[in-house]
């Protein structure tokens, strides 16, 4: 559904002057002076290298943290069976967190909270302590709203980051129309203090979008500086915080969380007519490091801090002019969830109508243009055989998730992370009803197949069609995907699901919604939370009370071939995959999941 702007945004932009604002024009990127290092690096599909400092960042954390994490969760891993002892090395864990908008940006939440070793009833039910074990997590879409409320705040417990007073998320305070005391007025100045924000960057020489716009409002609400009594004065308001900066945080050089990646789409060309973004198109993804693409037709990778530098080949075009600030941590997590692409599909009078709210130069631009989040190419002049983009001075960016891959396993799966088992974390509206369906797996796996056999991982075998997920009930409750391969990772897919109480479903708010008043937040968190701990026990209502031991068994199992010698299956953990494991000799169906009760329950607000 495309967004329905009042009349008093139209308002805002044509009453207020745009005036200048120190805090609000960090936003902008600064010159200076390259470094003398080299600013991009390539390799091939079949001869990948990752940046050294994730590659020490991880082997740090891998020989530091994680160890005792696996043993602060499984003990001596006796209560399912083994003896941790006798691996010779921890499974490589990583987590996926889909897109889907605030939907999806708060069930990651309460599925995060449920793995979190500093939650005491997490613990007590088996599952806390899978995020300490995890080497990866990557988000895309909204799933890239909670990577940054996580990474941008020093990485919190997820009560205190959501509904915390600091720094809070602010859900309650609409995305697009806010509502404070002083009504219209409250709504100017803070459209006004957007707009000044992505002004100073086009002053400062660089292409703005909607999607800058779109940046600066999700900073309000997902990083630190505002809350509920500044929320519309003028100060930073995130502007000047940057992805590059959780390098410098002390929870991450002293390597207390995974190694964070977001998911950003390329563009291409839109055909109107099927409303499609081809699947070979480049995937990008952003770490604390890098800007890189270890899709085949790329093998590149620049430096973050330095992304918005104009190069050609890897080299600067001018020494004296390098770019630092670009890589705003609004700005990755607003390319990462650019819907605005996909309004063209729906109503191109809506994007006109933004691109008036935001005034020039963004008002000049072409529906198409305007629509796309810009970023300075990097990779310009490489690999110009491959890379559709390499003539291109800018990429032309968009929501991650708009190829069909709505979870981001993409980076998970690059063969020379060695990930070893993928929580995927799945919030996709599928399904009239707001639930997944299975969709965002398969279309990775046709990606996956066609286009990144040398470069990436494949995913284990699924059911053939989303038909087939929702017929076997695969949608709606956690299922363990690759049990038995020994050539790929072990998917562990938690989809947003309704309690498997029978109570009215709270998680299921359709893509569109934007506020979220504090009651509603708290409800998504707790039914998320409880199912995450609960797993389901088939033709009941009930919670599983082994389901945390079977969540254990799943992160573990990987771990039995890295030995010398592989190590059997414990007969508890085959008890537990039995139940939980997708076996096409084996199929289940949906008349397993009795009295689900699916139609939303919350409020009709929407965009």
């Amino acid at each position: 559904m495309a967004p329905s702007l009042g009349f008093s945004h139209v308002l805002a932009f044509v009453l207020l002057a745009v005036k200048s604002s120190a805090s609000l024009s960090d936003y902008a990127p600064t010159l200076t002076d390259c470094p003398d290092s080299p600013l991009v690096r390539t390799f091939t599909s079949t001869s990948q290298v990752l940046n050294p400092s994730e590659s020490n960042f991880v082997a740090s954390r891998e020989s530091s943290i994680i160890p005792q994490s696996w043993q602060s969760w499984l003990g001596n891993g006796s209560a399912i069976g083994y003896d941790t002892t006798a691996f010779s090395g921890f499974a490589r864990v990583g987590i996926a967190i889909s897109g889907g908008g605030y939907r999806a940006s708060q069930f990651g939440a309460g599925v995060i909270s449920a793995l979190d070793a500093r939650n005491a009833t997490a613990v007590s039910a088996g599952t806390g302590g899978l995020l300490q074990v995890a080497t990866y997590l990557s988000g895309l879409s909204g799933g890239s709203w909670l990577t940054a409320g996580l990474y941008m705040n020093g990485f919190p417990m997820v009560q205190d980051m959501v509904l915390g007073s600091q720094p809070g998320w602010l859900l309650q305070e609409d995305l697009l129309e806010p509502a404070g005391s002083d009504g219209l007025i409250d709504v100017l100045e803070y459209y006004d203090a957007i707009d000044r924000s992505v002004d100073a960057k086009a002053n400062a020489g660089f292409n703005v979008t909607i999607g800058d716009g779109w940046a600066r409002a999700l900073s309000y609400h997902f990083l630190s500086e505002t809350n509920l009594s500044n929320f519309f004065d003028t100060s930073s308001h995130g502007a000047g915080q940057l992805w590059s900066q959780i390098s410098n945080a002390a929870f991450f050089t002293n390597h207390q969380a995974p190694f964070p990646l977001v998911v950003l789409d390329s563009n291409g060309t839109f055909d109107l007519t099927t409303e499609s973004i081809p699947l070979d198109l480049p995937v990008y993804e952003v770490s604390p490091f890098e800007f890189s693409s270890f899709d085949p037709d790329v093998s590149a990778a620049a430096e973050l801090s330095y992304i918005g530098t104009s190069l050609f080949q890897g080299v600067p075009v001018d020494n004296a002019a390098c770019v630092t600030g670009f890589d705003q941590a609004g700005f990755v997590i607003g390319t990462s969830s650019n819907i605005f692409a996909s309004l063209l599909f729906a109503d191109t009078v809506e994007v006109e109508l933004l691109q008036t709210l935001l005034g020039e130069p963004i008002e000049g631009e072409s529906p198409e243009e305007a629509v796309v989040s810009k970023w300075p190419n990097p990779f310009r002049g490489l690999a110009s055989s491959t890379f559709v983009d390499s003539s291109n001075a800018e990429l032309q960016l968009i929501d991650g998730g708009s190829n069909g891959e709505g979870i981001p396993l993409n980076p998970l799966l690059v063969k020379t992370r060695e990930v070893d088992a993928i929580v995927a974390v799945e919030g996709s509206s599928d399904t009239d009803d707001n639930w997944p369906n299975g969709l965002s797996l398969l279309f990775s796996a046709e990606r996956l197949s066609t286009l990144l056999g040398d470069s990436h991982q494949q995913l284990p075998e699924l059911p053939s069609s989303t038909d087939d997920f929702v017929a076997q009930g695969l949608n709606l409750r956690p299922t363990f995907f690759g049990c038995n391969s020994t050539d790929t990772p072990l998917v562990i897919f938690i989809p947003n699901s309704p309690p498997f109480t029978g109570d009215a479903p709270f998680s299921n708010a359709p893509t569109t919604q934007v506020q979220f008043e504090t009651t509603e937040t708290q409800t998504i968190l707790d039914q998320t939370f409880i199912n995450t701990i609960g797993g389901y026990v088939p033709n009941t209502n009930s919670p599983d009370p082994n389901w945390g031991l079977c969540l254990q068994c799943a992160a573990i199992d990987r771990s039995r071939l890295k030995t010398t010698r592989t190590i059997d299956r414990s007969s508890f953990c085959t008890t537990c995959f039995n139940q939980y494991c997708y076996n096409p000799s084996n199929i289940t169906s949906s008349s397993e999941l009795p009295n689900r009760n699916l139609t939303y329950a919350g409020p009709a607000s929407s965009l």
